[in-house]
């Protein structure tokens, strides 16, 4: 009897003492980055300090808890659970006050939330992935993309997102829209520097979650900048790369100082002489945030810009031109000349060639006299980008957030009025100089000009051939007003008001007359105004003179529901676009005036909405749809550099829906999505020729469907070893014919009618097939080693639709070869003093097998049907097609400092 006796009481106290053990990770909700020392309280005076990692353990008994993470400067995150005699998995996503300003502006996704496909890029992966590239190269790891280097040079990556180019692409920082408002591009090179400084990159595909009237059809990208940290920090790097690429940056945080300031700061200073021939750059990166934080009001002011310099190898050519060997194995007759008779280019320069560069000694009269490199094609642009927002929460339910923003930018492209290239593949910019000044060398004497007739009466030489350079100078500011309010537990409404204006001035310039004293340009484009006044030097103003004006302004509203397991939104939206044109060029109006287009009124809508279903802690599934009626941007509905408006144009009608699937727990997140989204009055703006001259059509009635599915997972094995992957598989393709209605210059009178047959084309311009598949291996704690496969296909030159008539309707761009890329990426962080300081080394290899590839093409860029030389062609080959080929091995080596 005792010893049932004792038996029971043992039982009886096991079980009053048994535990349960739980464990998770804190991490911050914007940058993924775990949060070491944030505190784990689950009773009165109990609690647990996560480690390095950010990871905590305890063991509790059974019963129901309250778990409240808390850190310095963060918001406290409560959960209540219930502990049975299973193990649980617990982990919490932490939000500072910058959080609550990117959820009220930035339309951040949330997982489990907000209902569309999204990747988030993490600070920690740019550091380590991105080395010295363009920050859309790092985006080809998440499914969709396709972002090139495009001729190569730096500040020229081009970036697309389930076929869309990234004119139909939003680039939002800290929540303010950076596309061009002419044409909707994104010029990577006017915020190089950018990396040093985001806390966190968010790809959304698709609609996306943004409230504004934006060109989001392809997807939105979401960069964050860093805000007050907790902690004060400085960052020192210097990286060198191949090529002479070389950069040194700094990056300061202050911490949250007393009174509630902080200060965040950095530059970047970059010099490159280019992996492609002579394709050097010259870049500064500076960027400054000040904070204040005081009651329920925030503040910030912050300014960044990037003055740069850097040649251009803006122009496909064959694929001759580069390797004849990798032309003939791709089906090319190398016995043929692609380009045209007179051209001196003889081909098979290496797949590193640049055309758009040569040398020059400038003074015929002294012969020692130094040679100096000259790239013809050069881009220069300084464009600061400022705004001050307040941030204001009013009451425990309302917060209302007002932007400032503005820009100016001045710079623009330099190109040679007609190009000169030798059989060497070099601009022969020497024989322009001696053309210019009727000059010829003997050996190394240059003599005095021999042919008089090109000497005016003052003894002034007149240039055959000159750099000039297409300027564009801008101004643009913009106010944005959100309030987001929480009705209930379950409902927020948040909306407001979008405003920008634009204005930009283009004109062409003499930029160097290589020698002369001045030229005489036969242009079309002379000045109405001043029709006597034919002579221009360097810096003078010719061809065209024009003033773009651009006002958008838009009304959104989002409403948000969400219970326990569901949330849904609802997004409307109304613009109002207004384009105007001035042409100083044209011949004033009777009353004095400039000619003018008047204001062109275009109107936009936005409709689309979503749910989200959390199945369990692990599953869950989303849909959403949306209807967008968006109006065309003004280089679509304004010819050329004219005051005439293309005719028949209309709204692009934008019809997409969206579904998905996403599994995920501590150590696996799987998301899975399909699209439809059917694009219809796509705009095509492209020249054709008519007879002798050439005009600029736009296409209207173009029909595209882009459809597809996109998978995405990162499985955490263990502590040391990661491994992610992507996949995408497209298809994409146009669904109507369209015409073309060429006009006369002055726009009253119908030419032609060009009726085009694209049913059934590829879309093209982006590979519709992509793969990816990355390791991250940590063998020893702060040592990792990452190698990255990419691979694609089903890449469809981009095309004209010009050449879909006749016998062509219908047919198919030529098809680029599929291949892959193989990165390594590795690194070794060491801290002392407790890990208050820090010094690292990385390593970026990028392409180490040195695979041969094209990354762009267009179709039929060298083939004309009416040129006698091609007898026999039918174009929509390999010999047709002009080509950017990819960039081979490069390698990139960078320190750090950090305290």
């Amino acid at each position: 009897m005792r010893t049932i006796v004792t038996i029971a009481l043992v039982l009886i106290t096991t079980i009053g003492f048994a535990q349960t053990s739980v464990k998770g990770v804190v991490t911050d909700a914007i940058s993924s980055e775990t949060i070491t020392g944030a505190t784990i309280i689950y009773g009165q005076g109990q609690g647990i300090v996560t480690d390095l990692d950010g990871k905590y353990s305890i063991s509790l008994s059974p019963g129901t808890y309250t778990l409240t993470a808390k850190y310095v400067g963060m918001k406290d995150v409560e959960k209540t659970i219930t502990v049975g005699n299973a193990a649980l998995t617990i982990n919490f996503e932490m939000e500072s006050v910058q959080m609550t300003e990117v959820h009220v502006v930035g339309d951040v996704a949330v997982g489990r939330k907000t209902p569309v496909a999204y990747s988030d890029i993490s600070s920690v992966q740019i550091k380590e992935e991105l080395g010295t590239r363009d920050l859309p190269m790092l985006l080809n790891s998440t499914p969709g993309v396709y972002a090139t280097q495009s001729g190569g040079g730096d500040g020229d990556a081009r970036i697309n997102i389930r076929g869309f180019n990234q004119r139909y692409v939003a680039v939002m920082i800290d929540g303010i829209p950076m596309n061009d408002m002419e044409n909707g591009w994104v010029y990577w090179s006017n915020w190089f520097g950018i990396d040093g400084v985001l806390h966190k990159t968010q790809v959304q595909r698709g609609l996306g979650a943004s409230k504004l009237a934006i060109p989001s059809i392809g997807g939105t990208i979401n960069m964050y900048t860093q805000g007050i940290e907790n902690k004060a920090s400085l960052t020192v790097s210097s990286d060198i790369g191949n090529n002479m690429n070389l950069r040194e940056t700094i990056g300061y945080n202050s911490g949250r100082l007393k009174g509630g300031w902080g200060i965040t700061a950095a530059a970047s200073l970059s010099k490159n002489d280019g992996w492609v021939e002579n394709l050097y750059s010259k870049r500064l990166f500076y960027y400054f945030k000040v904070q204040k934080d005081w009651l329920n009001h925030g503040l910030t002011f912050s300014i960044m810009g990037s003055p740069q310099e850097h040649a251009q190898r803006p122009v496909r050519q064959s694929i001759y031109l580069y390797d004849k060997d990798y032309a003939e194995s791709l089906g090319v007759n190398v016995s043929e000349k692609p380009l045209s008779v007179a051209n001196p280019l003889v081909g098979d320069y290496g797949i590193r060639k640049n055309l758009y560069w040569g040398t020059l000694t400038r003074n015929r009269y002294d012969a020692n006299a130094q040679e100096e490199l000259i790239s013809e094609r050069v881009n220069y642009y300084h464009k600061p980008i400022l705004n001050l927002k307040h941030l204001w929460s009013i009451g425990e339910r309302l917060v209302v957030s007002n932007i400032l923003y503005g820009s100016f930018g001045d710079g623009g492209g330099t190109a040679l009025q007609s190009s000169a290239f030798n059989a060497d593949g070099q601009t022969n910019f020497q024989q322009i100089y001696y053309d210019n000044t009727n000059a010829r060398k003997l050996g190394f004497i240059t003599i005095q000009p021999y042919d008089l007739n090109y000497v005016n009466d003052t003894n002034q030489y007149k240039a055959k051939n000159w750099i000039l350079s297409r300027v564009n100078n801008h101004f643009w500011a913009g106010a944005l007003s959100t309030f987001k309010f929480k009705v209930n537990k379950r409902m927020e409404l948040s909306g407001g008001f979008d405003g920008r204006y634009y204005h930009t001035d283009r004109y062409q310039i003499i930029y160097d007359l290589l020698g002369a004293d001045y030229a005489v340009p036969n242009s079309a484009g002379d000045d109405a105004n001043d029709p006597n006044n034919k002579i221009k030097r360097e810096g003078d103003i010719y061809d065209y003179k024009i003033r773009t004006h651009v006002k958008q302004a838009g009304l959104f509203f989002l409403g948000e529901y969400s219970v326990e397991k569901w949330s849904a939104f609802v997004n409307v939206t109304g613009s109002i676009n207004a384009y105007n044109r001035t042409n100083y060029f044209a011949l004033k109006n009777p009353d004095g005036n400039y000619q003018t287009s008047g204001w062109k009124t275009k109107p936009g809508a936005t409709i689309k909405g979503g749910a989200s279903y959390n199945i369990d802690d692990n599953h869950s599934v989303f849909a959403n749809a949306g209807y967008l009626s968006r109006a065309q941007m003004v280089n679509s509905v304004l010819v050329g550099t004219s005051t005439r408006e293309y005719s028949g144009v209309k709204n692009e009608l934008i019809i997409a829906q969206e579904i998905g699937y996403n599994y995920r727990n501590n150590d696996i997140n799987i998301s899975i999505n399909g699209y439809n989204t059917v694009w219809n009055n796509k705009p095509v703006v492209q020249s054709i020729a008519y007879g002798t001259e050439v005009y600029s059509v736009n296409v209207p009635g173009m029909n595209a469907l882009h459809q597809g599915v996109e998978i995405e997972g990162r499985y955490t094995i263990n502590k040391e070893i990661s491994i992610n992957g992507a996949a995408s598989i497209g298809d994409w393709r146009w669904t109507s014919n369209g015409e073309a209605i060429v006009m006369n210059e002055a726009g009253t009178q119908i030419l032609d009618t060009l009726v085009f047959n694209a049913k059934g084309v590829k879309v093209g311009d982006a590979a519709q097939t992509q793969f990816t598949f990355g390791v991250r291996y940590e063998p020893i704690k702060n040592f990792y080693i990452s190698p990255r496969v990419i691979y694609f296909d089903k890449y469809f030159a981009d095309f004209d639709p010009e050449s879909l008539q006749g016998n062509n309707a219908g047919r198919q761009s030529w098809e680029i070869p599929s291949y892959y890329t193989l990165d390594l990426n590795m690194g070794y962080t060491y801290g002392f003093r407790k890990e208050k300081y820090k010094i690292g080394v990385k390593v970026n290899l990028m392409n180490i097998t040195n695979v041969k590839y094209i990354s762009d093409a267009r179709n039929n860029e060298f083939y004309n049907a009416n040129d006698p030389t091609m007898a026999g062609r039918t174009g929509f080959d390999a010999a047709s097609a002009g080509i950017y080929m990819g960039m081979g091995f490069r390698w990139n080596v960078g320190i750090f400092f950090k305290y």
